[in-house]
């Protein structure tokens, strides 16, 4: 059996950059069609962002006991657990599809819901301790996978409207595939990672919510919250106050998670060379800047180009944040605990927006995510300011 001692760390991240980019594509490949999916559930706005609520009660839910699950059996454990129960939540969503039943979707976002919450602390934690053993920021590139992921199944789901594609169809398909191919490759993870270090076997870990801990926390509560938001209600937001065909929606939302893509792939040398808190601050006021020009709804071409700027804004967030996590005391256990911040924020706050864009008009809810984004601008300084490189000149 693989362990922290014997890993292959090129494997072990090749097969985590492997999880992260199947996690996020069949969930893209829907959100493009949530117009559709509004449609043949026969349900408002509102009632969209409720169903949406039971796939964060259940990550929630998740998230309550994956700390203390990967505590007792490790990451390895963790991960096949919630991705085997994220396939079975996505298979019934999809049968609730196909028999246009909110009820059945909503209990299979649940499931999913969990999974998903489980599988993404997993990999974190993973993801975490390959950084600090490469000694250089990978965090950005294996997030920049989830967006690859993520860009594929928005261009699948774009291509999916054309095709006119059954969308129960297409959501069971890409979730069997999507679990199947991180799965077969589990062998090339540690069993033994995440597992109680010995401090905290004895009771002698210390505090687990230190100043650092909570500001991180609400740096990636606020960009992350934006993140999901823009997953959930960018094409709703273009379709219903824009009056953009479906095809345009999805089109802003496939430059979005592209342009997330590609400054998660070069933000590792952007980071090494500028530090996480400026590489965050400056990456956050570009983030600003994209909702503004959405919000000011000047045409369709200029929401593609604050589409763009919203995922710049948000890109680095999530792997930046976890990152600095990382290098507290008890890595596993801050890195769980952060997460846990960004997922109550990026599964809780979007669908509950759903109410108030149903209130006020979605693009007018935007407004609300700016401000989240203004408070990750502030706290990001936890995040720290010294560039890898200048490490290196201190020794450290």
């Amino acid at each position: 059996m693989t362990s922290l001692a014997t890993v292959n760390l090129r494997n072990w991240h090749r097969t985590i950059l492997v999880f992260f980019s199947v996690v996020g594509l069949t969930g893209a490949s829907m959100m493009v069609r949530l117009p559709l999916i509004r449609e043949i559930l026969h349900v408002s706005t509102g009632t969209l962002g409720l169903i949406l609520v039971a796939g964060s009660i259940g990550a929630m839910s998740g998230l309550l006991y994956v700390g203390k699950f990967v505590a007792h059996f490790g990451t390895k454990r963790a991960g096949i657990l919630g991705m085997s129960i994220w396939v079975f939540g996505t298979v019934v969503s999809a049968i609730g599809l196909a028999f246009g039943s909110p009820i059945v979707f909503a209990i299979g976002n649940f499931f999913g819901g969990v999974g998903g919450g489980m599988t993404d602390v997993a990999i974190n934690v993973d993801g975490s301790a390959i950084e600090q053993k490469l000694g250089r920021a990978a965090m950005p590139k294996m997030h920049a996978a989830f967006s690859i992921g993520a860009l594929a199944g928005a261009g699948l789901g774009t291509l999916a409207i054309q095709l006119n594609l059954n969308i129960a169809l297409q959501v069971g398909l890409f979730a069997v595939i999507c679990y199947l191919i991180p799965i077969l490759n589990t062998r090339h993870l540690p069993a033994d990672n995440g597992l109680h270090s010995d401090e905290e076997k004895a009771g002698t870990a210390g505090p687990l919510f230190t100043k650092v801990v909570v500001l991180l926390g609400l740096g990636i509560f606020g960009m992350t919250l934006a993140e999901g938001a823009s997953n959930d209600w960018l094409t709703i937001g273009l379709v219903d106050d824009y009056k953009a065909d479906p095809t345009s929606a999805g089109i802003g939302y496939a430059i979005l998670v592209a342009s997330m893509t590609i400054v998660r792939f070069f933000g590792g040398p952007l980071t090494d060379r500028f530090g996480k808190a400026l590489t965050l601050r400056l990456t956050g006021v570009l983030g600003l800047v994209g909702l503004l020009l959405l919000i000011a709804r000047i045409s369709v071409p200029f929401a593609w180009v604050g589409s763009m700027f919203w995922g710049v804004g948000v890109a680095l967030a999530f792997p930046l944040f976890l990152s600095a996590a990382g290098e507290q005391p008890n890595p596993a256990r801050t890195v769980a605990t952060v997460s846990a911040f960004g997922y109550t924020s990026f599964l809780v706050g979007p669908p509950l927006l759903g109410f108030v864009g149903q209130a006020i008009g979605v693009v007018n809810m935007y407004w609300i995510i700016l401000l989240f984004i203004t408070l990750s601008v502030v706290v990001a300084g936890a995040a720290g300011s010294t560039s890898a490189s200048a490490k290196a000149v201190k020794g450290e």
